[in-house]
């Protein structure tokens, strides 16, 4: 795993800042304009640097709440089979729980909870910290 240069990161950074800024205004098309130029940057083969893991969740985050589900499920499946495929370490249940919170706004509701019951179990609970409580909730509630 390579670390990327600090001010190409910082160039991304700033793209996913001014992604986010659009999205809070309601600019979707500006949102997905700057977010697509962020992943753009990133050189190939963009499982392999030591930003990875947030630039990831970055873009699936922005996709999600741009409802372009499939795009974001598409990086993380990118990810794991890279991870998979090379003997990646250092690996957490965070993009699992990213995964989760894509299939439930997908209202897919039995995946979600099985990825969720994934992530619960890697992070021994903690995956719900800091997260919208929708998602706790659905977990604790979904199979009573």
């Amino acid at each position: 795993m390579e670390n990327l240069p600090i001010d190409l990161r910082d160039k991304i950074d700033a793209l996913y800042i001014s992604a986010y800024k659009a999205l809070e205004v309601k600019n979707v098309d500006i949102a997905k304009k700057k977010a697509d130029e962020a992943w753009g940057l990133l050189p190939e083969p963009k499982f392999d640097w030591d930003v990875t893991l947030s630039f990831v969740t970055a873009i699936c985050e922005m996709y999600r709440e741009l409802t372009l589900y499939n795009d974001a499920l598409q990086i993380i499946e990118q990810l794991l089979e890279y991870r998979d495929k090379n003997k990646v370490g250092g690996f957490h249940g965070g993009i699992i729980f990213l995964k989760a919170t894509i299939y439930y706004e997908m209202e897919q509701l039995p995946i979600s909870y099985q990825w969720f019951n994934k992530a619960n179990d890697m992070s021994r609970g903690r995956c719900f910290v800091d997260e919208p409580k929708k998602y706790k909730t659905f977990f604790n509630e979904y199979n009573q």
